[in-house]
């Protein structure tokens, strides 16, 4: 039955079981006197929403503390095996694909290397469908009982009602791939568990958001600083982040060429990939045949050795000079 506002019983019960999970999953252990306050229920609603949780699994105890002159409080937690989820990093350097339970303990982890060609659609493809198969191999879970996969990538994510999620990244020469329902045909999961696609820097965001650095924020912006640059914005109009093509902000008229085509883009001077060129430009000593992140560590090691050895004044100068380059993208 339906009330004034149109919202059923059933409505009801979902609203309210949502909210005791929420302050579960995001701070607990909590105990059901805790619950209360935290999600405006009373006391024989939280009750009853907790033995449905128990019921089902969902929800276990944790231990105990100590209260005010009563019986110890029974702490509950969301159960871990009660969920499993995958998360996919396509980052730049390689695809990362790891298995999680509902306390987002890691179970399972697996990386494919990106070489030159890196960013070729088949084989991106290839490897996020090849590591979630992996991953449930190792921890002999089955695929349908994953709540779904999330994966972050380069680019503007548009969602489309006929094709799910189309990847538009000019700087990794994606144009409109269709990369959900590449992921669908001949995928390790069942059409009942959901790909959950959006841009990469705009998940880190909201990551922060829950677990990291912009817990209890209201505002907070959030960089993603590495072969590329880019950067999430989450404000209370915009709970869920707004990605922000902010390497491409132009910090140089007639600067350097960046890989977007445009000169003179902050990610032209602080990308990872520039770093390197610049410190290689001047004399410096970049580590041959080795990965992006162990030259970018000899970069840092050199402007700032331990010891007491003296620093690289190349190296120092290209970290100093890509600071102001910094400042200068947060300001605007």
């Amino acid at each position: 039955m339906a009330g004034r506002n149109g919202r059923t019983v059933r409505d009801l019960r979902r609203a309210n079981r949502t909210a005791v999970l929420q302050r579960l999953y995001f701070d607990g252990p909590l105990s059901r006197f805790e619950l209360g306050p935290a999600t405006g229920l009373s006391s024989g609603s939280v009750s009853n929403v907790v033995a449905d949780l128990v019921a089902d699994g969902l929800v276990e105890e944790a231990g105990s503390v100590d209260s005010d002159g009563g019986r110890p409080r029974t702490l509950l937690r969301v159960a871990p095996a009660s969920g499993h989820m995958i998360g996919v990093d396509v980052g730049e350097t390689r695809v990362r694909v790891e298995l999680f339970d509902l306390t987002l303990t890691e179970l399972a982890r697996a990386e494919r290397p990106l070489a030159q060609q890196r960013y070729d659609v088949d084989v991106i493809v290839g490897h996020i469908r090849d590591g979630i198969a992996e991953v449930l191999a190792a921890a002999g879970l089955p695929a349908e009982r994953l709540l779904g996969a999330g994966i972050g990538v380069p680019g503007i994510v548009e969602h489309t009602a006929e094709r799910g999620a189309v990847v538009h990244g000019q700087t990794i020469g994606w144009d409109a791939v269709p990369l959900e329902a590449l992921l669908r045909a001949g995928s390790p999961l069942p059409d009942t568990v959901p790909y959950l696609i959006d841009n990469g820097a705009k998940t880190l965001g909201q990551a922060e958001m829950w677990f990291g650095a912009g817990r209890g924020a209201r505002n907070a912006v959030v960089v993603l600083f590495g072969s590329g640059v880019g950067a999430s914005l989450v404000t209370p109009d915009v709970e869920q982040g707004r990605a922000v093509e902010w390497g491409h902000l132009t910090v140089r008229v007639r600067g350097r060429r960046c890989r977007c085509g445009a000169l003179g883009c902050l990610e032209a001077y602080a990308g990872a990939e520039s770093l390197l060129a610049r410190w290689r430009e001047e004399g410096g000593r970049v580590p041959e045949g080795t990965d992006e992140e162990t030259a970018l560590t000899a970069l840092l090691a050199a402007a700032h050795p331990s010891g007491d050895e003296s620093a690289d004044p190349v190296a120092l100068a290209v970290l100093e000079e890509t600071a102001e380059y910094l400042g200068a993208g947060l300001s605007d």
